[in-house]
């Protein structure tokens, strides 16, 4: 009896998939959107005008499309729905998009921590000279077409003066966009040598003991709606100040540096919120050459990867799961291009620690539940666009691993050559869909234990 039952239930799958009604769609309405233009938003939209789609698979395909839509950053909200009517005697879909936009031109004046995270500013003891003041201007979605310009001004610990102009697409009819970048950036203090797995400082007193100049212009191709390719050219120019020991952390021991790189990288990303994703996919792999300059020339080729898996398990759990992995053929690298933990790679419960190398992989897993969600009306903030404010809260527990190697590192330096892991809990909350707090307790493997503060996602 189960078996026939079983058999009986994939027959009656399959025909439902294969014999379901299917419709074309007859328009596409889109309100709110007082700046943006519409084919900005059909652009991100996996439903067309006058194509055909089967009546049992709308329902994903539109939310799908919302999802799409909101990791632009462009809206507060955006609802689609649909209704079917009839038009020259056939069934139709009518499709209805309603955006509430964000605030586009955001001129903000800013003190930050300088620090590689929160804890190790507080290990300073929260030193009002290591933080930096400015301000950012940004300027999204420049004529409704979804371009960015971010220009900054920094001052106190860290000077930098910055400017960003990214085009997703040239033109309307096109899947090619164009970003570019210059940056001038300068430090009163030098990361110069990593000893006992800790950062070593260098300052006497005087500023600009490090500058450095970068610019960078990259070509990008949509190539389907879930995957794109980058094609990428860099520059970089560093000097020391001669106060400075140098040790290695420039190529021939030398006070200055510079940086030439080429690269090609592939993405494909699926996730329901990049910012803090509970479903769907990212793949990435990037590959590149480039070379140090200065006495002579030193070459290095690159490859990075990153695989991420996001699953609903149920109406509140989810789980993630992160792998990353990094490799540079020439072992010999300089000092200030062997970052690999404890930078913009972190494994938690490590967040005091940096390890150093040419090669390295990290992984995070992660059990998610999810225990608010709900809507704040704040009726006294003057711009309507924000006085909605969602509130999610997510409970977590994890497990992080992750490991690196180089030819050459200091032999107070233990966590080198040495798999490192993890464990611990923690309290998402994420606002706005997009602003993220995370607040976490980590037991790590040499037996500490600690409470972290983080203001971006971790997988």
């Amino acid at each position: 009896m189960t078996y026939r039952s079983s058999i009986f239930g994939f027959i009656f799958f399959f025909a439902s998939h294969l014999f379901a009604a299917s419709h074309p769609v007859h328009q596409i309405s889109i309100s709110g959107n007082e700046r943006t233009k519409n084919f900005v938003i059909l652009r991100e939209m996996l439903v067309e005008v006058d194509s055909v789609y089967p009546e049992n698979q709308i329902d994903k395909l539109l939310k799908t499309s919302t999802n799409r839509l909101l990791n632009l950053n462009l809206f507060n909200q955006v609802e689609i729905k649909y209704s079917l009517s009839e038009y020259n005697k056939k069934t139709t879909f009518n499709i209805a998009v309603v955006v509430i936009e964000k605030w586009y031109v955001w001129p903000i004046p800013f003190v930050e921590f300088s620090d590689r995270n929160f804890n190790v500013w507080g290990n300073l003891d929260f030193d009002p000279a290591r933080t930096n003041y400015g301000l950012y201007v940004f300027n999204y979605n420049l004529f409704g077409r979804n371009q960015t310009l971010k220009t900054h001004v920094k001052a106190g610990y860290n000077t930098n003066v910055g400017l960003e102009y990214r085009i997703p697409f040239l033109s309307r009819n096109t899947q090619w966009g164009l970003n570019a970048l210059i940056k001038y950036a300068s430090q009163n203090e030098v990361w110069y040598e990593t000893r006992n797995d800790s950062l070593q400082f260098f300052k006497n007193g005087q500023n600009n003991l490090i500058s450095t100049t970068e610019a960078k212009v990259e070509l990008t191709k949509r190539i389907t709606p879930f995957t794109s390719v980058y094609y990428g050219a860099h520059f970089e120019h560093g000097q020391l100040d001669s106060s400075v020991p140098i040790n290695d952390y420039f190529i021939n021991n030398q006070r200055f540096q510079r940086k030439y790189g080429l690269y090609f990288k592939i993405e494909y990303t699926n996730q329901n919120n990049i910012y803090f994703p509970t479903e769907g996919k990212y793949g990435s792999a990037s590959f590149g050459v480039n070379t140090w300059q200065n006495q002579n020339y030193l070459f290095n080729g690159s490859v990075k990867t990153r695989l991420q898996q996001f699953d609903k398990l149920s109406s509140r759990w989810s789980s993630a799961l992160s792998v990353y992995f990094e490799y540079n053929t020439n072992q010999n690298a300089p000092y200030s291009d062997r970052k690999i933990l404890g930078y913009s790679e972190v494994v938690r419960g490590y967040e005091h620690y940096v390890v150093d190398g040419t090669l390295g992989w990290k992984t995070n897993a992660a059990l998610r539940y999810h225990l608010l969600n709900t809507e704040l009306i704040l009726t006294s903030i003057p711009i309507d666009n924000y006085q909605k404010l969602p509130v999610n809260i997510y409970a977590e527990g994890y497990i992080d691993g992750g490991y690196a190697t180089a030819n050459q590192y200091h032999r107070s330096n233990h966590l080198n050559q040495q798999p490192i892991y993890s464990v611990g809990v923690g309290l998402n909350t994420l606002f706005y869909n997009d602003r993220l707090l995370r607040l976490e307790y980590s037991l790590n493997s040499l037996g500490e234990g600690g409470l972290f503060v983080h203001f971006k996602k971790a997988i």
